[in-house]
């Protein structure tokens, strides 16, 4: 953050309601730290915290410090500067007259310096029980007069279309449209716009983003880590598909596949956002494949065990820790298109990205025995953020191979500065008002239309999930689903240790391109490729 400057009249009041928990600690604190670090938040910019402990300055500094990956070199003299900008406010939800409390500490902050435009973002970091509560109170007691309002409100959002409506009643009844951003801090900012630059400003691909070329589209979201314990309640509740496909994963599909907006502008692409939502087809449980991972008989830590045997899940639990679905859209563009939504827990590996799998080549000439070679655009936002063709080029020697290659589609970072992403991004995007990434209540209406019929069949029918070993690629049923969709797996995107599953992979693999698999390169992240270089 630069000095104040003394002509400057605009303050920035950042409320963090539920500073004690979890999310605010690892998540939120660091990022907002990270933001003043770099000089990246404006001049004025305050921090408030409420919550119903009694919540101290130098206490919260104690319990965030694990999480802020400080630099002892550079560091020590600029986070002082950072907490004195913080301001503990206690008070309890349900109580007007403590959101008083919190206004007054406000306008208090926002006056010392002569600032007449106060301008107020509200970050709701709390359970759901109490977002009722909180939404009405901050809208009638703390709004600012001056300047502009604004709420940040993490997932979940709700866990139905039922419980959904109660909750979007309640947030627009105290808040604008224009006002809401409901957060997704999964989403890569980095690796969407350059998909957006792709598709509408080259012809190659945006003629070829459509039915008559793409075979099918797949969306995972992988973890190597267990549930852990401080998400052991949350995660028992609500389950993998309402923790990641009600959310990031179908915002994804939704910014994959819609048409181009007419205009560069936030409310054009969430309009044709929306539009491609309602045109999504409601799936079956046919579509879905659910799983739960056990132990797998090799891991000496105890923490790598089955998911029933930790001691903070229920041991009859039936939630699963994985989930496949096959989605459906039905317009002109992407019918008998499938979208495959793949997310799971303690997997073979930790990984987000995007498969855009298009339709074989007809060319039997240079494929021999490939019947089904394959071109594939991966867009990778995790570990590191990638966008890169697979294709398939001639071997070296005079015989006429063919080998798996890739097309780099993303400028190095080396060649400019590097845009701010992740949380952080998203934070300054809600300072700078731009909802481009944040989904519209409506939105979330229509994804709750998507999913709350087979959410209501796994709530009522309790269906036993398939197991999978803890350190696995998942089960094998589901990529047999995926398979029966249309989807192809190659070994040199799914290689690992897991014997039945990669006996399957490779036979499948060598039918489809030929005896010629090499295994891809292990990715570095590119801060290390910099620093190497």
């Amino acid at each position: 953050m630069l000095p104040i400057d003394p002509h400057n009249e605009m303050a920035y009041s950042f409320v963090v309601f539920g500073a004690s928990g979890v999310l605010a600690k690892q998540k939120l604190f660091p990022a907002l730290w990270a933001l003043y670090r770099d000089h990246r938040l404006p001049q004025g910019f305050k921090i408030f915290t409420f919550c119903r402990s009694h919540l101290q300055t130098k206490t919260l500094r104690l319990q965030v410090l694990p999480y802020m990956d400080l630099d002892k070199s550079r560091d020590p003299k600029k986070y002082n500067l950072f907490w004195t900008n913080v301001h503990c406010v206690q008070g309890e939800y349900d109580r007007p007259e403590h959101y008083v409390a919190l206004g007054e500490a406000m306008a208090r902050q926002e006056a010392k310096h002569g600032q007449v435009q106060a301008n107020r973002i509200f970050y709701l970091a709390l359970p759901p029980v109490v977002f009722d509560q909180v939404t009405l109170n901050a809208s009638r007691k703390c709004t600012s007069s001056s300047g502009w309002t604004r709420i940040v409100v993490e997932k979940p959002f709700g866990r139905d279309d039922v419980s959904y409506r109660a909750f979007q009643t309640s947030l627009c009844n105290s808040f604008r449209e224009s006002q809401i951003y409901l957060m997704d801090h999964l989403l890569s900012r980095q690796v969407m716009q350059n998909f957006f630059a792709l598709r509408y400003s080259n012809h190659l691909w945006g003629e070829t983003l459509n039915h008559r070329h793409v075979a099918a589209v797949m969306i995972s979201v992988k973890s190597e880590l267990s549930v852990s314990a401080g998400r052991a309640d949350y995660f028992n509740h609500f389950g993998i598909i309402r923790d990641l496909m009600t959310n990031h994963m179908v915002q994804v599909l939704a910014m994959l596949t819609m048409d181009q907006p007419y205009a560069n502008t936030a409310d054009d692409l969430r309009a044709e956002r929306l539009k491609v939502l309602r045109q999504v087809l409601t799936p079956t449980m046919a579509d879905v494949v659910l799983a739960q991972y056990r132990n797998n008989g090799r891991e000496a830590d105890p923490a790598k065990c089955g998911f029933t045997e930790h001691s903070y899940v229920p041991k009859d639990s039936f939630t699963p820790t994985f989930a496949l679905v096959v989605l459906r859209i039905n317009n002109r563009r992407w019918t008998g298109v499938p979208f495959i939504l793949r997310a799971g827990q303690a997997l073979n590996d930790t990984k987000s990205e995007v498969r855009i799998q298009y339709k074989p080549a007809d060319c039997d000439v240079f494929h021999g025995e490939s019947a089904d070679a394959r071109n594939e655009l991966v867009l990778r936002s995790s570990p590191t953020e990638e966008l890169f063709m697979r294709v398939r080029l001639k071997r070296h020697g005079e015989d006429l191979c063919l080998r798996e290659s890739e097309i780099n589609l993303r400028v190095d970072e080396r060649r400019g500065p590097r845009g701010v992403d992740g949380y952080c991004g998203s934070l300054l995007n809600v300072i700078q008002g731009d909802q481009t990434l944040f989904m519209r209540t409506d939105e979330q209406c229509e994804i709750w239309r998507i999913f709350s019929p087979i959410l209501s069949s796994i709530e009522f029918d309790r269906p036993r999930p398939l197991h999978y070993d803890f350190g696995s690629r998942g089960p094998l049923q589901a990529y047999r689903q995926a398979e029966r969709a249309g989807f192809v797996f190659f070994a040199s995107d799914e290689w690992h240790q897991s014997e039945a599953t990669l006996e399957y992979t490779l036979k499948r693999s060598k039918q489809l391109i030929g005896p010629h698999t090499a295994l891809r390169p292990v990715r570095e992240p590119r801060s290390k490729l910099s620093s190497k270089s």
